[in-house]
Order: C-alpha cells, then structure tokens, then sequence
C-alpha cells in the first residue's frame, strides 16, 4: 500500500535529509515531550482523522491502515533510536506535525478514487 510506494521513499528521503534538526542542543528550548510521544501523538492523530473522513473502510481495510502507520513509526523509531527519549523543541515538533501531515496525504491519496 503506502509504504511500499515511490512517495513514501521520496517522504523517507526528506526526513533523513532533516535528521540533524533532531541532533542535540542545549540552546534549544524544549517542550514537555519526547521525540518519541510527538511521532507517536502526531501521526496517531493523523490516522485517526484519515479514518475519520473516509468512515467507509472496511475493517480489513482499515487494519492494513494501522499496520503500515505502525510500521511508519517504526522506520522513524530506527531513524531516531538514541534520540527518541531526549526532550523535544519547538523545531522538532513543527517538523513532526509537517510529516504526520505529509503521511497523512499519502494515505489519502492512496484512496483516492
């Protein structure tokens, strides 16, 4: 589905190429979350509202939806391993809302009919 297609590489891509927004620095501000519970929150958040506005999935449908958003947050998990648990900043939780949004798109343009 989405996770095996040319967008969601090129969506890879574009996150590597950001990898350093999640490198440490103490100039930074930092907000009351993790790396972790901002990929987790965002795109859990995203997935829920792609549910929302297509209700006629089928529940096969919509267990291959959560498995690959699982298996997205699992390649960013990978990414990040020993950043995951560092508090986050206001720069990395921008970033995050963009790419859950991004992701988002993906599985929308997926059921597009």
């Amino acid at each position: 589905m989405v996770t095996e297609s040319q967008a969601y590489i090129e969506l890879v891509s574009y996150f590597t190429e950001n990898l350093d927004l999640f490198q440490p620095d103490s100039s930074e501000q930092t907000i009351d979350k993790s790396v972790r519970d901002l990929i987790e929150e965002h795109i859990a958040q995203k997935i829920m509202s792609f549910f929302a506005q297509h209700d006629g999935l089928d529940q096969d449908t919509r267990l291959d939806v959560v498995r690959e958003a699982d298996a997205i947050v699992t390649d960013l998990e990978e990414f990040l391993s020993r950043r995951l648990d560092q508090p986050a900043t206001k720069a990395q939780e921008a970033f995050v809302v963009e790419f859950a949004g991004l992701i988002k798109n993906l599985f929308d343009s997926a059921f597009i009919k």
